[in-house]
C-alpha cells in the first residue's frame, strides 16, 4: 500500500511538474491546434504562447479571423489577449463577450452587421453563425497600429477609422464616413488607453478624453473624461456646438429638433446608464439667445427628451425654418408657406419639456414682443402638444394650448386661444403725421378654438374650422380714420385742418368662425357718436383671396360726402381696394340731373343728413356663443429632467 501510495504521489507530482513547464512554456502548439479544432473562422501561425492559469492569456505572432463565405474579418499581428474563466463561462451563457486586454502591434479589422443585427463574426459559442449579437466587451485596448472598416446597419454607420496607441499610452483614433445618412469626420484623443466598450461591474475609471465629430457644416467638440468610448461611459465634460441647424445636429443622433438658423451652444455634457445630460446650456440661435438642462434617456424604444427651456429673447423669426416660413410658397402669389413639414421625425423620439422665456420676439417693431412666456411642450407617440401657454401681451395676457396629430393622415391640429386685457396701443404701435397719437386704443378679448388637417401650413389654414371672437373694451379710434371709412370729405378736410383726435367707441366687436379655411363674419361693428361702420364678406386661407364690404352709416350732417360702400378685394399678397360702383354712380347721376338745372345744386347730391342710429352695445349684443378656450395646465414638475 505504501508503494502504490508513493506510486500515485510520484505521478502526481510528476504531472504537477510536467503542468508548471508546458504552462511555464505557454503550451507550445496547444494554441494553433485548439483554434483548428474550433471552427470557429480561427487561424493562428507563426509563435504562440497559450497561458491557462492564473491569469488566462493568448499571445500570437499572427491571428486571423474569417467569415462563414471565407471572408477576413480580422488579421492582427503581435496579439495579446487576457481574459478571465468567468467571463468565458458567461459567455457560454448567452452573456456578450468580454476580453479583459486586447494589445496588438498591427490590427486589420472588418466589421459589418445587417439590419438584423447580425454578423459573420464567430463571437457566439459553439460554432453558430449569422445570429443577432452584441459587440465584445473590452477593458483595455492597446493598438499599436489600427485600421478598421465599418458598415454597421444598426446603428446606421459606415465608415474608415484609423487608431493607434502611443509608447505613453495616448490613445488617437480618426473616422472618416456616414452616420445616419450625414457626412462625418471624428478625431478623439484619450490621455492613457481608454475601453472600447466596458461593462458597468468594471470599474474602470474615467481617463482624459477630447473629440471632434465634424459634419457637412456643423462642428461637435468634448473635452472632458470617460470610461469608454463607445457607450460613452461616466463622460462628464464640456460640449461646444456649431451648426447650420439644430436638426442637422440632431439627426445623426436620432434625436428630433427643430430647423433652425445657425447656432452657438455650449454646456456640460454627461452620459451613465443611457441617459444623457446636458446641463447650463447656452445658445445663440440666428439673434434669439436661449438656455437650459436637458437629459435624454435613450433606454425607452424612442427616446425621450426632458427638461427646461429658458432665456430670452426668442425671436419668432428664428422659429421660422421649424415650420417652413423661411422658404418662399411654391405657387406664384400665395403668401402662406407650403413646405411639407418633417411629420414622420416627430414619431421618432418622446419629449417632455418645461419653456420659461423672457420674452418672445414678433420680428416687427411695430409689434410689441410678448413677455414673459411659459408653456410646456409634450410630444408622446407622434401627438404634440403645447399646453398651459400663458404669455404677457401689452399689458394684458394671452392663454391656450394647441395640439399636433401626426397619426391620422392627414395630420390634425387644434388650437384653442384666449386673451383678455390686452392694451392696443401698446401691442399695435403705428403713429402717422396726420393721425392722433396711438389712433386705436382699448383692451382687447379675444377667443378663438379652431381646428384643422395638413401637411404643411397652407393645407392646415386652409382647412381651419372653429369661431373666432374679438371685442374692444373701453375702446378710442381716431376721427380721421372715421371719415376716411366714410368717404366724408367735408368733415375729413375740418379734422385735417383742426388736427385729428381720437372719438370714444360704443362698440368694436367682431363675431364670427372658420369653415374649411374661410372666416365669415356673423357680425362685425364699429360703433360711435358720429357713426356706424359694418363689415361684412369673406377672407379665405384656402385659396388666399378676401372680399370684404364695409359700410359706412354717419349719424350726422355731412355737406359733402361719397358715402359709397368699399370694397376690399384680391389676394392676400396683393389686395386692392375699390367703391362700389352703384352706390356712387347713384350719386353721381343725382349731381348730374341737379346741375342740369343750376350748377351749384349739384353739390347736394353728395350732402348727407346722417342718420337717427342708435348706439351700438358690445355688452348687451357681442357675448360669444361658445365658452372662452380653457387652456390645459401645466405641469413643469413632470416635464424637469
Amino acid at each position: 500500500m505504501k508503494v502504490a501510495a508513493k506510486t500515485v504521489g510520484a505521478v502526481v507530482l510528476a504531472v504537477l511538474a510536467a503542468g508548471s513547464a508546458m504552462e511555464g512554456a505557454g503550451w507550445p502548439g496547444l494554441a494553433p491546434w485548439l483554434a483548428a479544432r474550433a471552427g470557429h473562422g480561427l487561424d493562428m501561425a507563426g509563435d504562440s504562447r497559450l497561458h491557462l492559469l492564473l491569469t488566462p492569456s493568448l499571445e500570437a505572432a499572427r491571428l486571423r479571423v474569417t467569415g462563414s463565405q471565407g471572408e477576413a474579418l480580422a488579421d492582427a499581428r503581435g496579439l495579446q489577449l487576457n481574459w478571465q474563466w468567468r467571463d468565458l463561462w458567461a459567455w457560454r451563457q448567452g452573456a456578450p463577450l468580454r476580453l479583459r486586454r486586447v494589445q496588438a502591434d498591427e490590427l486589420l479589422l472588418n466589421w459589418q452587421r445587417d439590419a438584423a443585427g447580425r454578423t459573420a463574426w464567430p463571437l457566439q459559442p459553439g460554432g453558430e453563425r449569422h445570429e443577432p449579437t452584441e459587440l465584445p466587451r473590452i477593458d483595455h485596448l492597446v493598438i499599436r497600429q489600427g485600421v478598421a472598416h465599418l458598415d454597421d446597419a444598426p446603428l446606421q454607420l459606415q465608415g474608415d477609422a484609423r487608431f493607434a496607441t502611443q509608447a505613453d499610452g495616448r490613445w488617437t483614433a480618426t473616422l472618416q464616413g456616414r452616420l445616419r445618412g450625414q457626412q462625418l469626420a471624428l478625431r478623439a484623443e484619450a490621455g492613457a488607453g481608454l475601453a472600447l466598450l466596458a461593462p458597468a461591474e468594471a470599474g474602470l475609471p474615467p481617463v482624459q478624453l477630447s473629440a471632434e465629430l465634424t459634419q457637412r457644416n456643423g462642428r461637435l467638440s468634448f473635452a472632458g473624461s470617460a470610461a469608454s468610448l463607445l457607450d460613452a461611459r461616466a463622460l462628464d465634460g464640456q460640449l461646444q456646438v456649431r451648426g447650420d441647424s439644430l436638426a442637422d445636429i440632431g439627426r445623426p443622433f436620432n434625436l428630433t429638433l427643430p430647423n433652425t438658423p445657425p447656432l452657438v451652444l455650449s454646456g456640460r455634457l454627461r452620459h451613465a446608464a443611457g441617459v444623457w445630460q446636458l446641463d447650463g446650456a447656452r445658445a445663440r440661435i440666428g439673434r434669439s439667445q436661449l438656455g437650459g438642462d436637458f437629459a435624454v434617456d435613450t433606454r425607452p424604444s424612442r427616446p425621450l427628451l426632458s427638461g427646461l427651456l429658458r432665456g430670452g429673447p426668442l425671436r419668432l423669426a428664428d422659429l421660422g425654418p421649424a415650420f417652413g416660413t423661411d422658404t418662399p410658397p411654391s405657387r406664384p402669389g400665395r403668401v402662406l408657406p407650403d413646405r411639407p413639414w418633417d411629420l414622420p421625425s416627430l414619431r421618432m423620439m418622446d419629449a417632455r419639456v418645461a419653456v420659461a422665456l423672457s420674452q418672445l420676439d414678433l420680428g416687427s417693431a411695430r409689434l410689441a414682443p410678448l413677455a414673459p412666456v411659459n408653456a410646456s411642450l409634450v410630444l408622446e407617440d407622434g401627438l404634440l402638444s403645447l399646453r398651459g401657454l400663458s404669455a404677457g401681451i401689452a399689458g394684458g395676457e394671452a392663454s391656450g394650448s394647441a395640439r399636433l396629430d401626426t397619426r391620422p393622415s392627414p395630420p390634425q391640429w387644434r388650437m384653442a386661444l384666449g386673451v383678455r386685457g390686452m392694451a392696443v396701443e401698446q401691442w399695435l404701435r403705428v403713429q402717422t403725421r396726420r393721425l392722433a397719437p396711438d389712433p386705436l386704443s382699448g383692451r382687447l378679448r379675444a377667443d378663438m378654438d379652431v381646428q384643422g388637417r395638413g401637411r404643411s401650413p397652407a393645407e392646415l389654414l386652409g382647412s381651419l374650422d372653429g369661431p373666432l371672437h374679438l371685442q374692444l373694451d373701453g375702446g378710442n379710434l381716431s376721427r380721421l380714420l372715421t371719415e376716411a371709412a366714410e368717404l366724408d370729405l367735408a368733415q375729413g378736410l375740418g379734422v385735417l385742418l383742426r388736427g385729428d383726435r381720437k372719438q370714444p367707441l360704443n362698440c368694436a366687436r367682431l363675431d364670427g368662425g372658420f369653415r374649411a379655411g374661410v372666416l365669415r363674419p356673423r357680425s362685425a361693428v364699429i360703433d360711435n357718436r358720429d357713426s356706424r361702420i359694418d363689415i361684412d364678406g369673406r377672407i379665405s386661407l384656402a385659396d388666399e383671396t378676401l372680399d370684404l364690404r364695409v359700410v359706412a352709416r354717419p349719424k350726422s350732417f355731412s355737406p359733402l360726402t361719397l358715402r359709397s360702400p368699399v370694397r376690399v378685394q384680391g389676394r392676400l399678397g396683393a389686395p386692392h381696394v375699390t367703391l362700389e360702383g352703384r352706390a356712387l354712380g347713384g350719386k353721381a347721376i343725382a349731381a348730374v340731373a341737379l346741375g342740369a338745372l343750376a350748377p351749384p345744386a349739384a353739390l347736394l347730391a353728395f350732402v348727407d343728413p346722417g342718420e337717427n342710429l342708435p348706439p351700438v352695445s358690445c355688452d348687451a349684443a357681442s357675448a360669444p356663443a361658445y365658452p372662452a378656450a380653457r387652456p390645459e395646465p401645466a405641469h413643469p414638475s413632470r416635464v424637469a429632467p
